[in-house]
C-alpha cells in the first residue's frame, strides 16, 4: 500500500471518529445548558435511580419478559442468560428508591459461588456506559474556569481596574493559553445546584408542571432539596463576594461539560475489591503550587479535593465485590449514608447520589447473620437472591459461546450439551412435599414428578406423559405454586448443586479428549465426575427418591436422550404415521354404531350415506391388536362415549381424550412397524460399517439394505445436524440398548 493511501484510510477514520465523538465533547456555557434544560426538563431532573430505571428500560424488554440490556453481548461483558426475577427485584428498587427521593438501601445481590451475580452488576454498568452515550441519557456537570491576568483584568482580588478587555459573557469556550487554572467538580455537581435553592425550586416546579408524578419524585430528591458539595460552594461564595452579589459574573466561570459513565476509567460505575482500604478521603490543595494561579479571592479559601472511589462513582454506581470479605468496620459508613445519603469526610458532609450495589456468596452471609451488627445492617440492605439456573434452556444458553469456539477442535452433536445441562439443573432441584400444598389434588401429582421432569416442566411446560387430561390440567393452574415452592425456604431451589464454572471446565476437558461428544460420552464423563464427593457439595446430600441422587440423574437423562434420538432415527426410516388419530377413531366409532344400529354411515367426503366400511373396521381392531371379542369391544366403546356425553352435555366430543388407551395402542401398532424396520438394520449395521474403511464387494450387503442405511444417516444429518460419524455412532448404540 503507497503511504499516500494509508494516508487516505488514516484520514477517513478520524474523520468518522470526530463525528462519532462530537456529540460527547460538549462543552457549553451556563446559559446555553439552561436553553437544553429548559427544552429537556424532564430529562434533566433525573436523580440516579430514575436515570438507571429509564435505561433499563431504553433497552426494552424481549417476548419472555427479559430486560434486553443482560442479553446483549459485549467484548467485556457477556451476555447473563436467565435470572428474571433478580432483574425485576433490582427495578422495583430503583422504583422504590424514587418514591423516597434517594438510594435508600444497599442492593446485596446473594447467590452460591458462579451464578452470575458480578455478571450482573457488570452488564448493568454496560448499559449505563452506553445509556449514557445516547441521545436519551446524556449527563452533564461542570468545572470552573479562570481567565489569565492579561485575558482579562477584573475584581477578582488581581487588579483594582473594573474594566474588562473583553466583552464576555462567559470564559466556557477558552482556549487553554487563556486560562490559568481550572478547577473539576469532583462529585459531577449537577448544574442546576449552581442554582441558589430557593430559586432552582421555583425553577423545578415550573418546569415539571405538566408532570406532577415526577415532580414529587423530585421534590424529594437532592436536585430539590440540597445544595453544592463544600469546595463547589466555597468557590460560589467567595466569588460572588468578590462580584458583589453578582451571579451573572459568577457564572461566567461556569463550564457544562457533558460526562459519560465508563467503569474502565472509573466515572460513575466504580468497583471496590474486597481488600481493606479507605472508599473515600481527602486532601488539602489550596497548598498546590499547579493552583498558585487561582484568584487571591480563592487562595484564601481552605479548599480540599475529595478523592476516592466513592467520589469517583457519585452520580452514578458504586459496586462492592465480595463485600462480606471486608472485616465489618470497613464499610458500617454505610448505615448512614443509606439513612441520609451523606458521606462524613473529616466532618464534612457529603452528599451522594450513588446506586449502591454489593455481591456476597451464601457462606459469607450467614457468617454475617450471626454478627450482633447484622440487624443494623438489615434494615439498609435488601438482599437479593441470584441462584443457579433452574431453565436448563437457558442454561444450554451460557455455554453456546464456548461451545462455538471448540468447533475446530471437536464436535459437538445434538443433544450432548443438552444432556450436560441437564444434569446441572438436575442437581440443584428439591423433592417437592406434600405439606406445602394447600390443594390436595396438585400436592398427589408433584409428589409423584421426578427431577427430569420437573426440569421439562420448568423450562418448557412439558407434561409428563404419565398424567391424565383432568391432571395436567390442575398441574398447569399451579405452575406458580408448583415452581414458587421453596422460594421462601432458606434451602431454596439454585442455591446448591453445580456451578456454571464448573460446567466450563467439564466442556474443556471432555472437548480436549474427544473429537467427537455425543451424550455417551457426556454421561460417562459424568459417572467418573459423580464419585467425586470431596469435590462438588451436593453429591453429599441425602437422596429423596430420585432428587440429590446423582446415579439416578444419569440414568433418566440416558433414557430421555435415547428416546430423543429413538424419535429422531424413526422419523428418519422414512416411514411416517400421518394419521389424525382423533379423526381415525371418529371415523371408527361412527362405522361401529351405524353397524350396531343397523344403519349406514354419511361420508365426510361426498356427504352421501353409505354401507358400513368393514374392511376399515378389520384394518383398525388388527392395527391395534385386539385380542377379545369384537362386539364386545365395539359395545364397550359405544358405551364410553355415552357416559361421556352424558357427563358433558353439550361439549364438544375429543376422541383422543375420550378414549386414550385407543390411541396408546395405535401408537404402539406404529412404533411395531418402526422397530421391525430397525431390528433388521440392525443385523447390517455391522456390515455397513464395515464397508466405511474396506472394499463394499466383501461384505453381504445388498444394495437396497445399503440405501437403507445410507438414507437413515442422510436424514439424521440433513434433518437433526448430526455428522455422518456421529448418526452412525448413535445409531449402533441405541440398537445395543434398546433393540
Amino acid at each position: 500500500m503507497t503511504v499516500l493511501g494509508l494516508g487516505v484510510k488514516m484520514s477517513n477514520w478520524i474523520e468518522e471518529a470526530g463525528k462519532d465523538d462530537e456529540s460527547l465533547i460538549e462543552i457549553l456555557s451556563f446559559n446555553e445548558y439552561m436553553d437544553i434544560f429548559e427544552e429537556y426538563s424532564e430529562r434533566e431532573c433525573r436523580p440516579t435511580c430514575e436515570y438507571l430505571s429509564d435505561m433499563l428500560n431504553h433497552y426494552g424488554r424481549s417476548d419472555d419478559g427479559l430486560y434486553k440490556l443482560f442479553q446483549q453481548d459485549h467484548p467485556d461483558s457477556p451476555p447473563v442468560f436467565g435470572h428474571r426475577k433478580t432483574q425485576e427485584s433490582i427495578n422495583e428498587n430503583l422504583h422504590n428508591f424514587k418514591e423516597e427521593g434517594f438510594n435508600n438501601k444497599f442492593i446485596l445481590l446473594v447467590g452460591p459461588n458462579g451464578s452470575a451475580k458480578s455478571s450482573i452488576v457488570r452488564k448493568f454498568m454496560k448499559g449505563a456506559e452506553q445509556y449514557s452515550r445516547s441521545q436519551e441519557g446524556p449527563l452533564y456537570s461542570f468545572s470552573w474556569i479562570f481567565p489569565i491576568d492579561t485575558y482579562v483584568k477584573g475584581t477578582l482580588g488581581l487588579t483594582q481596574d473594573s474594566k474588562s478587555e473583553h466583552d464576555l459573557h462567559t470564559y466556557a469556550n477558552l482556549e487553554d493559553k487563556d486560562i490559568s487554572a481550572i478547577l473539576s467538580s469532583e462529585l459531577k455537581d449537577h448544574p442546576i445546584l449552581l442554582i441558589p435553592r430557593k430559586y432552582r425550586q421555583k425553577l423545578l416546579i415550573n418546569s415539571l408542571g405538566d408532570n406532577p408524578r415526577q415532580l414529587e419524585t423530585i421534590k424529594k430528591s437532592y436536585l430539590y432539596k440540597s445544595d453544592l458539595s463544600k469546595r463547589n460552594r466555597m468557590i460560589y461564595d467567595a466569588l460572588l463576594k468578590n462580584y458583589k452579589g453578582s451571579h451573572s459574573e459568577v457564572l461566567k466561570h461556569i463550564r457544562i461539560e457533558r460526562f459519560t459513565i465508563s467503569k474502565r476509567y472509573s466515572s460513575g460505575a466504580v468497583t471496590i475489591e474486597p481488600q481493606i482500604h479507605v472508599d473515600a478521603r481527602m486532601q488539602q490543595i489550596t497548598m498546590d503550587k499547579r493552583l498558585a494561579s487561582l484568584p487571591p479571592s480563592l487562595q484564601s479559601l481552605n479548599l480540599f479535593s475529595l478523592q476516592g472511589e466513592v467520589i469517583l462513582a457519585n452520580r452514578g454506581i458504586l459496586e462492592y465485590s465480595d463485600l462480606l470479605k471486608r472485616p465489618l468496620d470497613s464499610y458500617k459508613y454505610l448505615l448512614m449514608t443509606m439513612e441520609t445519603s451523606n458521606v462524613n469526610l473529616g466532618g464534612i458532609l457529603t452528599e451522594l447520589d450513588i446506586f449502591f450495589f454489593g455481591t456476597s456468596n451464601e457462606v459469607h452471609l450467614a457468617a454475617f447473620k450471626q454478627h450482633p451488627d447484622f440487624n443494623s445492617f438489615k434494615g439498609r440492605f435488601n438482599f437479593i437472591r441470584v441462584p443457579y439456573l433452574l431453565n436448563f434452556k437457558e442454561e444450554i444458553q451460557i455455554y453456546e459461546e464456548q461451545i462455538a469456539s471448540l468447533k475446530g477442535k471437536c464436535t459437538i452433536e445434538p443433544h450432548a450439551l443438552e444432556a450436560l445441562c441437564l444434569f446441572s439443573v438436575l442437581t440443584r432441584l428439591r423433592s417437592p412435599q406434600t405439606k406445602n400444598y394447600e390443594d390436595k389434588k396438585l400436592s398427589s401429582i408433584v409428589v409423584g414428578i421426578n427431577p427430569l421432569e420437573k426440569a421439562l416442566f420448568i423450562a418448557t411446560k412439558e407434561m409428563p406423559e404419565k398424567l391424565d387430561s383432568e391432571s395436567r390440567q390442575i398441574f398447569l393452574q399451579g405452575r406458580e405454586t408448583f415452581l414458587e415452592e421453596f422460594e421462601n425456604e432458606n434451602l431454596y431451589e439454585g442455591k446448591f448443586g453445580i456451578s456454571p464454572r464448573d460446567v466450563k471446565n467439564i466442556i474443556y476437558k471432555m472437548t480436549s479428549r474427544n473429537e467427537e461428544l455425543t451424550y455417551i460420552e457426556v454421561l460417562d464423563y459424568l459417572s467418573t465426575l459423580i464419585t467425586k464427593k470431596n469435590e462438588f457439595d451436593f453429591l453429599n446430600m441425602t437422596p429423596q427418591s430420585d432428587y440429590h441422587h446423582p446415579a439416578r440423574f444419569l440414568a433418566i437423562i440416558k433414557d430421555y436422550c435415547l428416546t430423543k434420538f429413538d424419535n429422531e432415527l424413526r422419523e428418519s426410516l422414512g416411514l411416517v404415521d400421518d394419521r389424525s388419530y382423533g379423526e381415525y377413531i371418529q371415523k371408527y366409532i361412527e362405522n361401529i354404531n351405524a353397524l350396531i344400529k343397523g344403519e349406514k354411515v354419511k361420508s365426510s367426503f361426498s356427504g352421501k350415506f353409505e354401507e358400513v366400511d368393514e374392511y376399515f373396521l378389520k384394518e383398525f381392531e388388527k392395527s391395534i391388536n385386539l385380542k377379545e371379542d369384537t362386539k364386545t369391544y365395539r359395545s364397550h366403546l359405544i358405551s364410553k362415549l355415552g357416559a361421556f356425553s352424558l357427563d358433558n352435555p353439550g361439549a364438544i366430543i375429543n376422541y383422543v381424550d375420550v378414549f386414550p388407551e385407543v390411541i396408546a395402542k395405535l401408537k404402539e401398532s406404529f412404533r411395531n412397524e418402526q422397530k421391525n424396520v430397525i431390528k433388521e438394520i440392525s443385523k447390517n449395521i455391522v456390515f455397513y460399517e464395515a464397508e466405511q474403511s474396506e472394499d463394499a464387494s466383501s461384505t453381504p450387503l445388498t444394495i437396497e439394505k445399503r440405501k437403507q442405511i445410507d438414507l437413515i444417516i442422510n436424514n439424521l444429518v440433513e434433518k437433526h445436524n448430526y455428522t455422518s460419524s456421529g448418526a452412525l455412532s448413535l445409531l449402533k448404540y441405541i440398537i445395543k440398548e434398546r433393540y
